[in-house]
């Protein structure tokens, strides 16, 4: 039995988001311990792209506001985003003294939902 999207058209595939142009995502979020010193969140933030994002090929968006959440996803020409990325991020994220409740959510469709 062919599945629909093997039928489909590499183009139509692609824009479509589906088969090999499937994206995944992951949520994460974590709230501050305390009142934290607005120098040591912005010092927390960038070590936190530095090296748990792009030093993975990874990219995110989001930040600080109440709290600390955002959305990351794979980079341009890296390897599709995996659970490993997901504990890589979260241990990352869990060894912060400014944060506690660190959540990492599941991989998730990137284009799901955007109809």
């Amino acid at each position: 039995m062919i599945r629909a999207n093997e039928r489909l058209h590499r183009r139509t595939k692609k824009g479509q988001h589906v088969a090999q142009f499937q994206e995944f995502t992951f949520a994460v979020e974590a709230r501050f311990r305390g009142a934290p010193d607005k120098d040591k969140l912005f010092a927390m933030m960038d070590d936190f792209i530095d090296i748990a994002i792009e030093g993975n090929g990874l990219v995110f968006g989001g930040g600080l506001s109440d709290a600390f959440s955002g959305w990351v996803s794979a980079g341009a020409g890296s390897p599709p985003l995996g659970d490993e990325h997901r504990a890589l991020v979260g241990a990352w994220l869990t060894q912060q003294t400014l944060l506690e409740d660190v959540v990492v959510g599941p991989l998730k469709d990137a284009w799901d939902d955007l109809d």
